[in-house]
């Protein structure tokens, strides 16, 4: 069965798991900045790596809810959105 999807509610997508995932990925990202041979491990600078983690985790929150709005956008305009094919069990 092919399923197109037309709508993807952004607000379904933001209060979710997905951003707790994608700031799960940006903290394991800052944690591997403590590895650089130049990194002096102080307090200023761990409170530094996580809200770096913080900051990419909103900047890419930001890019997918305008790729959302877009996406939905478009879809709305009548052009083809994402077809999923999927099998029952």
């Amino acid at each position: 069965m092919k399923v197109e999807i037309k709508k993807i509610a952004v607000k379904d997508v933001l209060f979710s798991v997905f951003p707790l995932a994608v700031f799960g990925i940006m903290l394991l990202t800052a944690i591997v900045e403590v590895f650089k041979p130049e990194a002096t491990v102080t307090a200023s600078y761990l409170l530094g790596l996580l809200m770096y983690a913080v900051q990419g985790t909103l900047l890419w929150l930001v890019s997918i809810a305008v790729f959302l709005w877009i996406y939905n956008f478009l879809c709305s305009l009548g052009i083809r959105g994402v077809r999923v094919e999927l099998e029952d069990k």
